[in-house]
């Protein structure tokens, strides 16, 4: 019998499609917070976007339910629902990609500063900003591209500078 698929070289076994293949991202190797927070903007664009919990319904037959920021993260990074328990390379990706776009919110102030009494206070979750009854879906769609944006802004590779007379192999 002839395989009819090329064999996994990911050292951890063989990992679940994704939204990325969906994408035309072929190079699973490693999946950048960029990837991840752009299959999330596809995924509620195609699919629909839902405020108060992750996912619109509890229902698991239901493959592709409306979903919240975070949720459209844990379908673009699992290519499902987004597991209860985990420590693999999807739940790493998740993981990287939630954090930065909480990062990326507070960076740009769409997320309120702590008052003077909350020196502690690391402000809502990504999900309480999702979650504000002023929240519409451009919002939240134009956010997760302008974080996947910032992230490929700021974690570009530096260019290889070509100087005379230098040895730059």
């Amino acid at each position: 019998m002839k395989p009819t698929q090329k064999p996994s070289t990911n050292v951890n076994g063989p990992r679940p499609p994704r939204l990325a293949g969906l994408l035309g991202i072929t190079d699973l190797g490693e999946v950048t917070p960029a990837e991840i927070l752009r299959g999330a903007a596809c995924y509620l664009q195609l699919h629909g976007w839902h405020q108060g919990s992750l996912y619109a319904d509890e229902n698991p037959t239901n493959l592709t339910p409306a979903a919240c920021a975070q949720g459209g993260m844990g379908m673009a990074a699992f290519g499902k629902r987004i597991p209860d328990t985990g420590h693999n390379v999807e739940m790493r990706d998740f993981r990287r990609a939630s954090a930065f776009f909480n990062d990326y919110l507070n960076l740009v102030g769409a997320k309120p500063a702590p008052t003077e009494d909350q020196e502690e206070w690391e402000g809502p979750s990504v999900g309480d900003w999702n979650d504000d009854p002023d929240r519409t879906f451009t919002q939240v769609h134009a956010a997760l591209l302008a974080a996947a944006d910032e992230w490929e802004r700021t974690h570009a590779p530096l260019p290889v500078l070509n100087l005379p007379g230098g040895d730059n192999a």
